[in-house]
């Protein structure tokens, strides 16, 4: 894919949404919402527009009147051989290994740009490409010079369990707010996705089984029609993965994971918001005891055995 006629801004959005489409093996005719885009992945609906009028252009998506963009051809058949997609395959490998290493303690409180580059043998621009991800997913923070300061990652069993705890206080209870209005196209998208994945469970990576997650709770978060709710819910997401993509990878099952959220979904569908507050409460406290598990798991383990399950985390998210 010609990526030359976009901004560097532009290619790393660009990048993400089609590896979102690709994750989702959206297929043609599906409709790109403009707003729902920019909200997910943060950014003004400026650069997202130009996005879907770039992928327009090669016939990837057709501006249709009153619906916005639609895809044209299946995810899956979207070339990304050419333009920037190994920088950005580089990167993204990077941003993972850096949030494994966080999880196991591997890195200090404050370090800077190029002792990243050094032990990572990144060089600039990949490390302040991902320092910004990290920057934005409130990680990280500039600190004063040519610092970098880790900020808020779940990095301690006692810090992961602060946030379930969280979790469980206000999640059932945005099911219940009397500003609720069920957005039931992308529910049902949702429960697509899921079905899938519960349909060829070996294709799911961790990444991919995180995202359904993701992608789930931050739905009924924004179902609730509270935007405090829908970005407390959208922090605990990105400070959880780190932990959430080792937990997925050596504990959880996709099939019974995913069954867990479809039982919540079938419930919000049919109006009975109440059973899927009680349901997806004892989600939440089923997720505790795995992650707990996952913790006992693999802090014990030594040095070698947490570089082969880091590198196996990353091969198969490559």
């Amino acid at each position: 894919m010609d990526t030359t006629a976009i901004t560097q801004l532009q290619k790393d959005l660009l990048f993400k949404v089609i590896t979102m489409l690709k994750a989702d093996d959206a297929r043609a005719g599906t409709s790109l919402n403009e707003s729902s885009l920019a909200q997910q992945f943060e950014v003004s609906r400026t650069p997202l527009r130009a996005v879907l009028k770039h992928l327009s252009e090669q016939g990837i998506t057709k501006a249709v009147p009153y619906k916005g963009f639609v895809l044209q051809v299946d995810a899956s058949s979207i070339d990304t051989t050419e333009g920037t997609s190994s920088e950005q395959s580089r990167q993204e490998q990077l941003y993972l290994r850096i949030l494994m290493d966080l999880f196991f303690g591997e890195l200090g409180s404050t370090f800077s740009e190029k002792e990243l580059q050094d032990r990572y043998e990144a060089n600039r621009g990949e490390v302040q490409h991902v320092l910004r991800l990290l920057e934005n997913d409130a990680i990280f923070r500039r600190s004063p010079g040519y610092k970098w300061q880790l900020d808020g990652v779940l990095n301690t069993l006692e810090r992961h369990t602060e946030s379930y705890r969280c979790r469980l206080i206000f999640e059932p209870a945005g099911l219940l707010e009397t500003t609720w209005q069920l957005d039931r196209s992308a529910l049902e998208r949702c429960k697509e996705h899921h079905l899938r994945a519960i349909a060829a469970p070996q294709l799911v990576t961790a990444s991919a089984l995180f995202r359904l997650s993701a992608e789930f709770h931050e739905l009924l978060a924004a179902c609730s029609e509270n935007r405090f709710l829908l970005a407390t819910m959208q922090q605990h997401n990105r400070l959880r993965k780190a932990t959430d993509l080792v937990s997925m990878h050596i504990q959880s099952s996709v099939s019974k994971s995913c069954q867990r959220r479809l039982e919540i979904i079938e419930q919000v569908l049919s109006g009975n918001n109440q059973a899927a507050a009680a349901k997806l409460a004892q989600l939440l406290e089923n997720d505790v005891r795995v992650m707990t598990r996952t913790y006992n798991d693999v802090m014990n383990t030594s040095q070698k055995q947490r570089e082969h399950l880091i590198n196996t985390l990353l091969s198969k998210n490559h």
